[in-house]
């Protein structure tokens, strides 16, 4: 392989890529974004139009119009074309204004990056309806309804990548999970089905498992977990999270999955369909 042939396998210029839950000032999705943008990869990044508290679980905040219009400009100002469409993606109705808008702009999908995601989850004997309604709804349902959305356009470019953001509870359990754990699993699972039935279309289909990632509400996610019991204090909460990596001994940062992400969506990675690549630090060396 020449250099000329090793930048073409790392480009994504001319293709054009959804990434769902884009807005967060530091989180993955719009991590994601940049990192696809800086490859070349024109954006269509979308999120929710406001505070909705059927997913601002715990009061740990969702993404909005607002922030989201702010990401775009990021992501323009790295060189590429981007667009904001928000959308509740449990209606399908709104999955496909996505893909409407998508096709208007640019022409084409070739890329769906699902990361929007709930996380909701509880003790078992804890669970509500609405827990479970909003954690099935939003990371089981959705993603695979926004796949559904985008294959037919992917077939008529001739294949396309679509990855989804799942979680290293979608490969292991942790007391205190309860759906999440149940509908991330769902996702891997869901993942390998549509690899089976996508991959003659040349749609390759693949799943990226983060394990701790530092974003804007780790912190007052360690508060909630500290105060159900699984550590003393947040800060004894968040030493062992970092512990739990063997590479540094630190959370992931949402750069670190938006690479593994970017990775898997360049014609470098052309013939990977079906894994569920862990984005640890090495927490599972140790059994998770």
């Amino acid at each position: 392989m020449n250099i000329e042939e090793l930048i073409k396998s790392q480009t994504l210029e001319g293709k054009v890529a959804i990434v769902t839950g884009a807005s967060r000032p530091n989180g993955q999705g719009r991590a994601i974004s940049k990192a696809l943008a800086v490859r070349g990869a024109q954006l269509v990044m979308t999120d929710l139009e406001g505070d909705d508290p059927r997913y601002n679980y715990e009061g740990l905040g969702v993404g909005s119009a607002e922030i989201l219009a702010e990401a775009v400009e990021e992501v323009k100002a790295l060189g590429t074309e981007a667009i904001g469409v928000t959308a509740d993606l449990t209606d399908r109705a709104q999955i496909q204004t996505v893909v409407d808008a998508a096709l208007e702009a640019f022409g084409g999908i070739d890329i769906l990056v699902n990361n929007a995601g709930s996380l909701h989850g509880h003790f078992i004997a804890d669970l509500t309806e609405d827990m479970w309604d909003a954690s099935y709804r939003v990371n089981l349902k959705a993603p695979v309804d926004f796949a559904a959305a985008v294959v037919p356009h992917m077939r008529r470019r001739g294949g396309g990548s679509i990855v989804q953001n799942t979680s290293v509870a979608g490969l292991a359990a942790f007391s205190g999970g309860g759906c999440y754990n149940g509908t991330k699993h769902g996702a891997v699972g869901m993942m390998k089905t549509m690899a089976e039935e996508f991959g003659p279309d040349n749609i390759r289909v693949n799943a990226v498992c983060p394990g701790n990632v530092w974003t804007d509400i780790s912190q007052p996610e360690a508060e909630l977990f500290a105060r159900r019991g699984f550590a003393e204090s947040a800060e004894q909460l968040v030493e062992m999270m970092e512990n739990m990596a063997h590479l540094a001994g630190r959370y992931a940062s949402p750069e670190d999955i938006a690479e593994a992400v970017a990775f898997l969506c360049t014609p470098g990675a052309k013939f990977i369909t079906g894994i569920a690549l862990r984005v640890d630090g090495g927490i599972n060396i140790v059994g998770a």
